[in-house]
């Protein structure tokens, strides 16, 4: 028999997060999900036990870490650094800087949550915009489009795209990821760089910066060590997909690793418990209502048979349409459990595409998008809905375009 109430706690905990603003009491999306997870549990919706087993906590080490990480880069200003490094050899040409801006946020959102990268970005983006005397909206959207665009197509993107890798069954996920991916990935963010361009024309004024805003010392050295060590890892777990005598390694070791020497080399261990505990306690708990919602049969009743579950139609739609709504996390979850066991990799492709530029397609789309708003409006900035969105409904079809050519072109 069909239970409904989690489905009903589910839907009352993404209202409550998504009006929280209109309601009389200040609801953080943690407590929301939360207390969703609570009262499945307290009302036998879900056992003890299998709410316990049905936490990734690979997810969750692969979440506090990166946080940790975050933390350092953040106090360094190391990845400011390097983007600075990037753009200033591109000095000749305002749209060369335009560009290089673009991959360096991109680049930096396949090693980084995208959260992240949103995070370090809006200060770089500020300071760019004061020394080239051009509006700051711009490369707001710019930055916005990008980390979404760019973590595409890395495992370690987002969390969604470590969801889909590791309960997808994905046996060599960089690999997948980088050659089904990399391509279109690196070809959407020219083109968004195109896009940028032809739609703001304040950015032809664009120049590069100095690098008097960042800090040094201990903190700085100690992020490029463990930055370092989170691309080096990335890339011998490619290697690790096609040299046999790489053995695998969990996706969450790249993370845990690059935190740890980051810690080791800072000599502060402060930094070990400077990690987003919110987030955290939203995963948890979203992991338990998720497993009551799919033990309870209530979706499972509205799918379509699983041959069709995999078709192209189905899953863009899908996950562009419903991320919007459910968030992507959630969906992915559900979508991977709807699958099946062994979905082929194509499938899982396609599902990173789609619950990813979900993200471009409108502003609600990914939480990076509102953390970009959120800081740039704390510092005095207005972020440009309108433009945002032209840009990202653009760079949402061209990119699709371009994932599904390429796909056709591998025999994806």
């Amino acid at each position: 028999m069909v239970s409904l109430m989690p489905a009903i706690c589910l839907f009352a905990v993404l209202a409550a997060i998504f009006f929280r603003s209109r309601l009389p009491i200040r609801i953080a999306p943690w407590q929301a999900m939360a207390a969703g997870a609570l009262i499945v549990l307290l009302f036998g919706q879900i056992s003890p036990s299998g709410a316990l087993s049905s936490i990734d906590w690979g997810v969750v080490a692969f979440l506090y870490s990166t946080f940790v990480l975050a933390s350092i880069l953040q106090e360094s200003g190391y990845l400011q650094h390097l983007g600075y490094k990037f753009m200033r050899s591109f000095y000749q040409h305002p749209f060369l800087v335009l560009l290089a801006f673009i991959f360096s946020a991109g680049a930096a959102s396949a090693f980084l949550l995208n959260d992240t990268v949103a995070i370090l970005g809006v200060p770089l983006c500020i300071e760019l915009g004061r020394k080239s005397n051009v509006p700051v909206a711009p490369l707001l959207v710019a930055l916005a489009l990008a980390v979404t665009v760019g973590g595409i197509t890395s495992p370690i993107g987002s969390p969604h795209n470590y969801i889909i890798a590791t309960q997808g069954g994905m046996v060599s996920p960089f690999s997948d990821f980088v050659y089904y991916l990399f391509v279109p990935t690196v070809l959407s963010l020219v083109a968004l760089a195109a896009i940028c361009w032809l739609l703001f024309p304040d950015l032809h004024r664009l120049k590069t910066i100095s690098s008097d805003f960042w800090k040094r010392g201990k903190e700085y050295k100690a992020a490029r060590a463990g930055f370092m060590a989170v691309v080096g890892l990335s890339a011998l777990r490619v290697l690790s997909g096609v040299v046999p005598w790489i053995l695998p390694f969990p996706l969450y070791i790249i993370p845990l690793a690059g935190a740890a020497v980051a810690v080791a080399r800072s000599s502060n261990w402060k930094y070990s418990l400077e990690t987003d505990w919110e987030t955290l306690a939203f995963f948890l708990a979203m992991f338990i209502l998720m497993a009551a919602v799919w033990q309870s049969g209530f979706f499972q009743q509205f799918l379509p048979p699983q041959a069709e579950l995999s078709g192209t139609g189905v899953i863009l739609f899908s996950s562009l349409v419903l991320s919007q709504f459910l968030s992507n996390v959630p969906l992915v979850i559900l979508y991977l459990k709807a699958l099946g066991a062994s979905p082929a990799t194509h499938t899982l492709i396609l599902l990173v595409a789609g619950s990813t530029l979900a993200g471009a397609l409108t502003l609600i789309g990914a939480a990076s998008n509102i953390i970009i708003m959120q800081a740039a409006e704390k510092k005095g900035h207005r972020f440009p809905f309108r433009e945002f969105t032209i840009a990202g409904v653009a760079i949402t079809i061209v990119s699709l375009a371009l994932i599904l050519g390429w796909l056709s072109l591998v025999g994806g």
